[in-house]
């Protein structure tokens, strides 16, 4: 006796075709969250970074009563150029107040960063970096094979390249290019220029670090995007606004690849804003589309001239 079929049940074609569909939509409204949600929590690392450059800043200017110089020494040597080449920069001297003591200790600031253990340039800080960009590697073409590691934050050295006359808050120590002896050695007795009473605008008002722009086919380790540790100017500090000479510096967005002076200027990865700590220690993004004569006024730490709320 045969056993009556039983009829299961199913989905037609036209109905799995419709759940497919629908599964389709919600992934897509989905995804953008999804990148929203991860951009904000790098944005929000990237501002505790700044913050953390900030306050060690601070704690560098209690203790050795004036502000971290971008740089000790220049870039010659009895009249070469020693340029990628170079002396501890802003970013070796913060180290112990960013709880890197022990990998300051390795460092001997009377001596070139070639001359330095690798393990002391060669270290990827996450301090140093924002999420929202490549992962790091060392640095190519630099002051050694292989370099050193990277930075996504410059320190602001005014609205030109003038050096140690620099008119932003964090620029070298005086007279770099005779600081040093013929044996490329630096010489004592360097102090840094700046103390927070050289900030006549206000410290509120005048940016200390903030995000540096890099050309998209300068990501990573290449060009301006070299070693933060080594001598590269362009990899440890930027200007902004428009100067005497007519040198322009917007903000500039992440995908500016050909914009005169892009090299050169401050811009981050992030949608809109470039973030910044101030010399009040206070981090704040500013608009991309903010005038040239404002940034002027915020990166220049003595011009007298009043900022406004316009960024």
């Amino acid at each position: 006796m045969s056993r009556p079929s039983v009829r299961r049940p199913g989905f037609t074609l036209i109905e799995l075709l419709v759940v497919i569909a629908i599964i389709a939509v919600l992934i897509g409204l989905l995804l953008p969250a999804v990148q929203k949600v991860r951009e904000a929590a790098s944005r929000s690392k990237c501002t505790n970074n700044l913050k953390q450059i900030g306050i060690a800043s601070h704690a560098y200017h209690d203790s050795m009563g004036f502000l971290v110089p971008t740089w000790l020494g220049g870039n010659k040597v009895s009249g070469t150029t020693i340029d990628p080449d170079g002396w501890a920069t802003w970013a070796v001297l913060l180290l112990p107040y960013l709880e890197q003591g022990s990998i300051y200790n390795q460092w001997n600031l009377n001596n070139l960063t070639s001359k330095q253990t690798a393990a002391a340039y060669q270290q990827q800080l996450s301090v140093y970096l924002c999420p929202s960009r490549p992962a790091p590697v060392l640095s190519v073409s630099d002051f050694k094979s292989p370099g050193g590691g990277l930075s996504d934050y410059a320190a602001c050295f005014g609205d030109d390249d003038s050096g140690s006359k620099a008119n932003g808050a964090i620029i070298p120590v005086a007279d770099m290019n005779n600081s040093m002896t013929a044996s490329s050695v630096l010489k004592p007795g360097w102090r840094g220029q700046l103390t927070m009473l050289s900030i006549s605008d206000g410290t509120s008002n005048t940016l200390m670090f903030g995000e540096k722009h890099i050309r998209p086919n300068s990501l990573r380790g290449k060009n301006e995007d070299r070693s933060v540790f080594g001598g590269n100017n362009n990899a440890v500090r930027r200007m902004a606004g428009l100067n005497a000479n007519g040198e322009s510096r917007p903000l500039m967005p992440p995908n500016a690849q050909s914009t005169n002076l892009a090299n050169t200027a401050f811009g981050g990865p992030h949608l809109g804003v470039c973030m910044f700590v101030f010399c009040d220690g206070r981090v704040q993004g500013v608009r991309l589309t903010t005038e040239l004569a404002t940034l002027g006024r915020l990166i220049i730490r003595n011009d007298g001239l009043a900022v406004g709320n316009n960024y």
